[in-house]
């Protein structure tokens, strides 16, 4: 027997699987599809065709995806990245070494050109990494921690 709650929660599911938050989202296009439904009911289809019809007209999930990702956000984009690279559990710690790695190595190869300068770039190196390098370091790798818990998290 067809199962119209079960076929709307799978059709959202499966428009917003790469969303690291889908539930507000989902309940939004729920109500879209539910809307149409109703519309093809009045004109007397039974639940079934009523779905096909409501998702002919508001769109398959995989054209719905592709117009939700454009309007992602940076740290959307970044989650969702971070959830296909995540596939296998340590993505994640990969992902973080790799990170660090980077921001140790842009210290580096500052310190080493600041030096081959001279004393003034020497001592402006020291207050880029103080002012800048550092706290860059530290903020990007908590966006990094954020969009990993976020795609951890049950459901996302």
């Amino acid at each position: 027997m067809f199962d119209l709650e079960k076929e709307v929660r799978a059709w959202s599911g499966a428009a917003l699987a790469g969303r690291c938050r889908p539930d507000a989202m989902a309940a939004e296009l729920a109500d879209h599809l539910y809307c149409e439904i109703e519309t093809a009911r009045r004109r007397g289809a039974s639940d079934e065709k009523a779905f096909a019809e409501a998702v002919a007209k508001v769109g398959s999930p995989d054209e719905l995806a592709a117009e939700l990702s454009k309007t992602r956000s940076l740290l959307g984009k970044g989650c969702a990245a971070v959830a296909r690279l995540d596939r296998s559990g340590t993505a994640g710690r990969r992902l973080l070494v790799a990170h660090g790695i980077l921001w140790a190595m842009m210290t580096i190869a500052g310190a080493v050109l600041a030096k081959e300068n001279g004393k003034s770039a020497s001592e402006a190196f020291e207050w880029m990494l103080l002012l800048v390098v550092i706290p860059g370091w530290i903020g990007s790798e908590q966006i990094l921690r954020r969009a990993l818990r976020v795609c951890a998290t049950p459901g996302a």
